[in-house]
């Protein structure tokens, strides 16, 4: 998958999460991975709008 070279937003919350924004969207739709790894979200011109890795510990 080829993600967008813009970061607009990062946060990295206490359950480990990561949440990578590319764009600012009104109300993304998110998808989750076939591994139940990550959610892809995206905007309403089916693009992908921002992704959120799921436990990050888990890919030691």
């Amino acid at each position: 998958m080829k993600l967008p070279k813009t970061v607009v937003a990062l946060d990295y919350g206490s359950e480990g999460d990561l949440y990578v924004r590319f764009e600012h969207a009104d109300k993304p739709v998110g998808e989750p991975a076939k591994d139940g790894k990550a959610i892809f979200f995206y905007g309403s011109k089916e693009q992908l709008v921002a992704l959120e890795i799921l436990d990050l510990s888990s890919f030691e």
